[in-house]
């Protein structure tokens, strides 16, 4: 039969396989095209896959009686592949035309038939010479050979089936030479097979063309749109353009009202299209202009050679004397200040204009379109936000100018640590933001580390050394959280955490910490009620002569009787009400409440209360003061204020001039946690303080440390030194208190004695006379039999 009339029948039987779909001759070409490229992408794979099976196949039954006749069969097929894959090379860089393409799909499906036949060959020469384990091997390759053909050409499904049916085919006829009734059967399940697998490449390309279709569509529908909405917009013009049938620009007929400077550009001759700069534009100007195609409102940029840039507005349409053509004439409008401002709002309303780095805006945006991709199973996402630890002191001492400097250098070091992928931004202010993704395994953390370190470097602001480390919150995306808010308010979180934790160094997000800032939020809200409802109450805890054990004064500890919590303790409220600003409030009341139980104690007693670092600058700690002692009727020698390090390295000056002024009032200053600062030593030259308190932390160790004793007892020296008397805190066993005594001690404090309770339960220790009345409503005191349900423990925070 001759081979023009052979062609068209298998075309028919291979068109019965599959429904033809209905495609648009203007997106034929455009779909071989696709189907070309796909086909040129796989090259490789296939022939790679067949060249691996021919091994397999060869090695598998070398030993057979069919060896030698599968060497030649391997051979042919190898030098097959090769010539095969010399064509792919030579055809890789070309981009075929309409017929070429037709052609070189035929091509492939050709070569897809040969591959098939070749592999239909095999089972025939191997079933019936090899045993029944040699044969499960052969229809194994067969069967993933189907499968691969099926997976590999189903974008071309002539090629897929022309593959498929042979090689099926060939398994089929090699198993009808068997006996068994059990190759009958497996033969019916491979033509089942084939069924399956022409039935999924028949979908799949169904699938192929439907995207493609659907591509298309859209893309005409956006060029549509715009088309339309450019037909309403009105056009400036600046002045007038027309061009002979070649495209050159001519003399204009009939030129109203044009500005030379605007049009110097335009010279009579040239061909219109290269006057502009090479582009998207331009490329659709060329388009129209050899289609004879009006265009409207084209954004061009001019070609100049002085470096200005130059934007016009291009609209023209075609001119036509009857049937012929004779070139276009239209309008140019310089858009140029328009298009700058256009490109200027555009960029500041993403990036940050001081460090160019994409903005708050933006980052969100980014954000967003992250949580909505997920990650793959390897890789973790994360948001760090980061602020800078010292940059308030960097803009108060160097300037704003510095401040805007250092800004820059941060956002160039950040520059330098992440991957290209990441998206860096500055939020505002001293803050900014990363989006990162790193494979899962340590690599995120190990990058925190890394780029915290990075930043804790000295930086060098115009000759004067600025350190700003930066404090990290992060927060690792999850399945669960797609709220780009909530993200970020997580973030927030964890690098209020990592600041309170010491600054220059990161805090990951967790839901304890969540939990941990709505009890934190929660309390504030119950503490602005607590000391009108009458929640608060003050515990004592005993101070003794470190000779005879007798009491001689207490120091004030604040509790909180809850409602429903509870007795509350300091550590966990003090810190909310430091940070909403109750704290004043509530040392002034702790001051008249403390003293008022004062009242019911002997004269010998005294009484110590604590100072925070905002209540010694408050202006009303010295009348409060004074009115609670004469509403008291109480020495002023027998209250004794507690201050730490802390509060003397907050304004100084005006801190010492603050004690001063209480201290001539009569009333005792006793530096507290002695030992633990940076200056204690100093502080002690610059006021004359009443009494030191070694803190329990020196205390604690004496039994086990020599260097503990040392410092002890050095404390103790330099206090009698000094004139001091000297109290030792968190004295909890019988030879603390001995050694402490032994040294020269003057009082003693700590569990060994006491711990802190109610005044009434001290009555064992000292005189307690009735209760007067409290500033504010006393809750129930426990009895001694209670003590266990309100132990405190050595840590515990004082106010």
């Amino acid at each position: 039969m001759d081979t023009k009339t052979a062609k068209p029948a298998a075309n028919w039987s291979i068109s019965r396989l599959i429904r033809e779909v209905a495609i648009p001759d203007k997106h034929r070409e455009g779909l071989r095209q696709k189907q070309l490229d796909a086909v040129r992408n796989m090259t490789v794979v296939v022939l790679l896959a067949n060249l691996l099976n021919v091994f397999v196949v060869l090695q598998s039954f070398s030993g057979s009686s069919v060896g030698t006749i599968l060497a030649i069969w391997g051979f042919c097929f190898t030098v097959m592949i090769g010539f095969r894959f010399l064509t792919y090379l030579r055809e890789r860089a070309g981009h075929a035309g309409e017929e070429d393409s037709k052609r070189l799909l035929e091509a492939v499906s050709r070569g897809a038939s040969v591959s098939g036949i070749f592999w239909a060959v095999a089972p025939l020469m191997v079933m019936s010479a090899v045993d029944p384990k040699g044969q499960m091997v052969m229809g194994i390759v067969m069967a993933g050979m189907m499968f691969a053909g099926a997976f590999l050409l189903s974008r071309i499904p002539e090629a897929a089936f022309s593959f498929i049916i042979p090689v099926g085919v060939g398994l089929v006829v090699s198993m009808q030479f068997q006996q068994e009734a059990a190759y009958q059967f497996i033969s019916v399940m491979t033509i089942v097979y084939m069924g399956v697998l022409m039935f999924a490449v028949r979908w799949t390309h169904l699938q192929f063309v439907e995207q493609h279709l659907s591509e298309a569509a859209v893309h005409e529908q956006s060029q549509l749109i715009g088309l339309l909405l450019r037909d309403f917009e009105e056009s400036t013009s600046d002045w007038l353009w027309q061009t002979n049938a070649d495209g050159r620009l001519e003399d204009i007929p009939l030129v109203v009202d044009t500005n030379p400077d605007s049009v110097n550009f335009m010279s009579k001759g040239e061909l219109l299209a290269n006057l502009f700069v090479p582009g998207e534009s331009r490329k659709v100007l060329e388009t129209a202009l050899s289609r004879n195609h009006g265009f409207r409102d084209i954004v061009l940029q001019v070609q100049k050679t002085t470096g200005d840039e130059c934007w016009v507005s291009l609209t023209g349409k075609p001119i036509f004397e009857g049937a012929d053509f004779r070139g276009f004439r239209g309008v140019a409008a310089d858009i140029t200040e328009s298009k700058q401002i256009e490109d200027r709002i555009a960029h500041m309303a993403h990036y940050d204009g001081l460090t160019g780095l994409p903005n708050r805006v933006t980052m969100q945006e980014h954000l967003e379109k992250m949580l909505r991709k997920p990650a793959a199973a390897d890789r973790v996402r994360a948001l760090l936000w980061l602020d800078l630890d010292n940059f308030k002191w960097v803009n108060d001492t160097l300037g704003h100018p510095a401040g805007d400097e250092l800004l820059r250098q941060v956002a160039g070091r950040i520059n330098e640590m992440v991957e290209k992928a990441d998206l860096v931004a500055r939020l505002g202010g001293d803050e900014f933001a990363i989006i990162v993704e790193r494979p899962v395994g340590g690599s995120l953390e190990a990058f925190i580390d890394m780029i915290t370190d990075h930043l804790r470097t000295p930086y060098n602001v115009w000759g004067s050394t600025a350190y700003c480390a930066a404090s990290f919150g992060v927060r690792v995306f999850d399945a669960f959280t797609t709220d780009s808010n909530q993200i970020l308010k997580h973030a927030d979180l964890a690098l209020y955490d990592a600041k309170k934790s010491g600054k220059a160094q990161w805090r990951m997000f967790t839901p304890a910490l969540e939990a941990s800032t709505k009890a934190r939020v929660q309390t504030e809200v119950d503490l602005e009620r607590a000391i009108d409802d009458g929640e608060l109450v003050v515990y004592f805890q005993p101070l003794v002569d470190a000779r005879s054990h007798k009491m001689i004064g207490a120091e004030t500890l604040l509790r909180w009787q809850h409602p429903t919590r509870g007795l509350v303790y300091p550590d966990q409220f003090i810190e909310a009400a430091e940070d909403n600003g109750l704290i004043t409030r509530m040392g002034e009341w702790v001051i008249r409440a403390a003293l008022m139980e004062a009242a019911r104690l002997p004269d010998h007693v005294k009484v110590a209360v604590n100072i925070s670092p905002l209540q010694i600058h408050s202006a009303t700690l010295v009348s409060t003061i004074v009115n609670a002692l004469a509403a008291n009727n109480i020495s002023p020698s027998r209250l004794e204020l507690e201050i730490t390090e802390s509060v003397l390295m907050t304004d100084t000056e005006f801190t010492l001039k603050r004690l001063h002024q209480i201290k001539e009032l009569g009333v005792r200053i006793a530096l507290d946690d002695f030992g633990t600062g940076y200056s204690s030593l100093s502080y002690l030259r610059a006021f004359p303080f009443d009494k030191i308190k070694i803190d329990k932390s020196f205390v604690k160790d004496i039994e086990l440390r020599a260097d503990s004793r040392a410092i002890t007892i050095a404390t103790l020296n330099l206090a009698k030194s000094l004139g001091m008397r000297c109290t030792a805190e968190g004295v909890e066993t019988l030879y603390q208190a001995d050694f402490l005594r032994d040294h020269g001690c003057d009082e003693l404090q700590g569990f060994f004695i006491s711990r802190a309770q109610p005044i009434e339960n001290l009555a064992h220790l000292v005189a307690v006379s009735p209760r007067c009345e409290l500033p504010a409503p006393q809750v129930q005191v426990l009895e001694p039999k209670d003590e266990a349900n309100v132990v405190s423990f050595p840590s515990e925070k004082r106010a």
